[in-house]
C-alpha cells in the first residue's frame, strides 16, 4: 500500500490463464505520475539524513524541556541519563557539527521538495481526486471495513490496488498538510536567526524549548508512520510496490468471467 496511488485503466495484459469459464488476468495499471516518483525518492533520502543528523544534534544536548528555559540541571521532561547514558557518553556518540550542518541542509531540501510536490499535485488535481475522502468513505461501516482489512493484513486486489483506501487518504492527508508543516514551524522556532525576524513564532509554541520537545515528538511520530508504511509495502508485495514507484506501473490480478 504505497502512497500516491492513482488508478487508471490497465495499459496492457501480461498474463492470462483459463480455469473453466473464468480467466485470471494480470494487468498493469499506471499508479504513480513522474512528479510523485521523483519527489518520493528525494524525500526518502532527505528523511533518512534528517533522522540520523537529528539524533546527532540531540546527543549533543540529551535533555528535553518545556517552556522558554532549558539548561543542564534545569527540570526536564526527558533525560537520556535516566536511561543510563550520561552527558559525556552521549556527546562522544554524536557529532554536533556534522549533525547541525546536514540537518539544516536536508531540512531545506525536504521543504523545497515538498513545495514542488504539493504545488504540482494541487495543479493537476491529484489531491482532490485521490486524497480527499468522499462522504461514503467516511461512514462508520466504510472505516470499520478498511480498519479490519489493515488489521488482517489483507492487501487490496484488482482495481482496489490502484487507489487509496480511506485510512490511507486520511493518514497521508494528515502527514502532508498537518504534521509536515508542524515540523517545519517547530524547526524554525529553534533558529535564532529566524526568530529574530519573527519572534512571535516562539510565542506560538510557548517557548523555544517547548518547540524543540514537540519537534522531537513529531519526528518520533513520523518514524512510526514510515515503519508502518514500509511494513505495508512488504505485506502488499515489496517488489511490485517498489517497481511501481520507479516505473509508475503496478501489476494487478483479477478475474474475468466469460
Amino acid at each position: 500500500r504505497l502512497a500516491h496511488q492513482t488508478y487508471r485503466p490497465p495499459l496492457y495484459t501480461s498474463d492470462r490463464s483459463r480455469t473453466g469459464t473464468r480467466m485470471e488476468t494480470e494487468n498493469s495499471v499506471y499508479r504513480h505520475n513522474r512528479n510523485v516518483r521523483i519527489c518520493h525518492w528525494i524525500n526518502v533520502i532527505a528523511f533518512c539524513y534528517l533522522v540520523v543528523s537529528g539524533v546527532h544534534v540531540f546527543l549533543d544536548f540529551p535533555e528535553l524541556y518545556w517552556g522558554k528555559v532549558g539548561f543542564r540541571g534545569h527540570p526536564a521532561v526527558f533525560r537520556l541519563s535516566d536511561w543510563g547514558i550520561s552527558w559525556d557518553e552521549a556527546g562522544e556518540m554524536g557529532d554536533r557539527r556534522w549533525g547541525r550542518n546536514y540537518h539544516f541542509l536536508f531540512a531545506w531540501i525536504s521543504v523545497i521538495n515538498g513545495l514542488v510536490y504539493v504545488s504540482w499535485n494541487v495543479w493537476n488535481k491529484h489531491f482532490r481526486r485521490n486524497l480527499l475522502p468522499s462522504r461514503d468513505e467516511l461512514t462508520r461501516q466504510s472505516l470499520k471495513t478498511d480498519l479490519v482489512d489493515h488489521l488482517r493484513l489483507r492487501a487490496p486486489e484488482a482495481k482496489a490496488a490502484g487507489r487509496y483506501s480511506v485510512l490511507q487518504k486520511i493518514s497521508y492527508f494528515i502527514v502532508i498538510f498537518i504534521v509536515s508543516p508542524f515540523m517545519i514551524l517547530s524547526g524554525l522556532a529553534q533558529m535564532p536567526a529566524f526568530t529574530a525576524i519573527s519572534p512571535e513564532l516562539i510565542d506560538l509554541f510557548g517557548g523555544r524549548q517547548t518547540a524543540r520537545t514537540l519537534h522531537v515528538i513529531g519526528m518520533l511520530w513520523m518514524i512510526l508512520f514510515v515503519l508502518v508504511h514500509v511494513f505495508e509495502v512488504f505485506v502488499a508485495g515489496v517488489v511490485n510496490e517498489v517497481r511501481s514507484m520507479i516505473t509508475g506501473k503496478y501489476a494487478v490480478q483479477g478475474e474475468d468471467t466469460e
